[in-house]
């Protein structure tokens, strides 16, 4: 706050000093003004109350001390020598005025090289002022997440009213585990809340990962993951935290699932990322997504009732259907991944009677194989349509398959209102 005041107060100086630099370079001065110094100059070079001689008598007149002529009386305000003290001639007066402006240039030199000496170091006060905030906040972008790292952590300091599931995960649980990273899932608990009918969960889920960091660095971690139980939706992101170098830490993280069950028979995480905190060098990074098991045997099944299959081959089936509820309106697509294989969904096209329109998109939403993934509702962004079901809308949905690009396909221009 304090720097933040220096700097406004600098600016205000600099302005004053720039508009003072301006007007002396511009040296501001009129012709009037210059004449009047001039006759001032002249008058004080004059010879005060000289001695004259009476132009009646001819005596000699102190004008210091006589008003008039000691001997006659006589008046001398007509004598020559009294009145050439007023009666300056004008090429003394040209003169002075050229002294004076010359004089006043000199001056108006000297000021201004003397305002722009501190506008040079107001200036320079300024840049250095900059230069140390933008130096303070890289140095908070690169070391702040270092200063505050994530330790251990237990259940019943950070959550409440969550209980042990009645499954429990297969195995080891690792998402990670090499020389220099560990990740497992180590636990999950529920608090045994309601469950309503569309499809939403009022509960939630805690989840216990245990994590090893076997560098000397401090690392940034992004865990995120794109489904659970044969559903997938949009990324679900778990944690994005700073740990110690060689640190051995257990974590726990809370999350709302869509789903009407508290039950969970897997996980598939499809994000790993793991960096330095001071570089953001790589450390590891998630190349396929890793499914963790557990006891339990649930699984979702897709609801397409009401939907219109509007797309299918040997890979997908894709249903869609136009939803309008208080919060979103738009095209919802239930897409049945029907192979083992994890396919990356995109679309950017969508058209509405042949033109293309800024629209909501599918973008890189991982369908893991056997799932079926639920979209977001895609619809158009400032739509003129009052009913965009009447129109004819088309949109292309692009699979991409890393395991084995030769599965990669894109449906072409579906129709969505036919």
């Amino acid at each position: 706050m304090i720097i933040l005041l220096i700097f406004l107060g600098l600016i205000i100086y600099l302005i004053i000093e720039i508009i003072r630099y301006c007007k002396i370079k511009a040296n501001i001065v009129s012709r009037d003004e210059v004449k009047k110094a001039a006759e001032e100059q002249a008058k004080k070079l004059k010879i005060k109350d000289p001695i004259i001689s009476c132009d009646y008598c001819g005596a000699k007149i102190d004008t210091k001390i006589h008003k008039v002529c000691p001997q006659c009386g006589g008046a001398f305000d007509k004598d020559i020598e009294w009145t050439s003290k007023f009666n300056i001639k004008s090429e003394f007066i040209n003169e002075q005025t050229k002294e004076i402006i010359k004089q006043t240039e000199l001056q108006a030199q000297e000021k201004s090289k003397n305002t722009l000496k501190h506008i040079k170091i107001t200036i320079i006060v300024l840049v250095s002022i900059i230069a140390f905030s933008l130096a303070g906040a890289l140095w908070l972008t690169f070391f702040y997440s270092s200063l505050h790292t994530r330790g251990s952590e237990t259940l019943e300091k950070k959550y409440t009213n969550y209980t042990k599931a009645d499954y429990s995960i297969e195995g080891d649980g690792i998402i990670c585990d090499n020389d220099d990273f560990k990740l497992a899932l180590k636990g999950i608990y529920t608090n045994n809340r309601n469950y309503s009918d569309d499809s939403s969960y009022y509960g939630g889920f805690v989840f216990e990962f245990e994590l090893e960091n076997r560098t000397n660095k401090n690392v940034n971690v992004h865990l995120s993951c794109c489904g659970h139980s044969g559903m997938s939706r949009d990324d679900y992101s778990f944690f994005y935290d700073t740990f110690k170098k060689n640190c051995h830490v257990v974590i726990y993280e809370n999350m709302y699932f869509e789903g009407n069950s508290d039950q969970i028979s897997e996980l598939v995480f499809n994000e790993l990322d793991v960096r330095s905190a001071k570089n953001y060098d790589v450390i590891f990074e998630l190349k396929e997504p890793v499914t963790i098991h557990t006891t339990s045997d649930f699984r979702y099944t897709p609801d397409t009732e009401g939907s219109k299959l509007t797309f299918s081959n040997d890979l997908v089936d894709i249903y869609s259907l136009y939803k309008k509820d208080d919060y979103d309106e738009g095209y919802v697509f239930t897409i049945i991944n029907k192979t083992d294989k994890n396919f990356i969904i995109s679309s950017d096209d969508l058209r509405v009677n042949g033109e293309v329109l800024d629209s909501t998109l599918i973008y890189k939403e991982t369908l893991p194989g056997n799932y079926f993934f639920i979209s977001r509702p895609l619809r158009v962004i400032n739509s003129n349509y009052e009913d965009i079901t009447a129109e004819d809308v088309k949109v292309n949905i692009n699979f991409d398959c890393k395991e084995d690009p030769s599965l990669n396909f894109a449906t072409g221009y579906m129709d969505l209102n036919k």
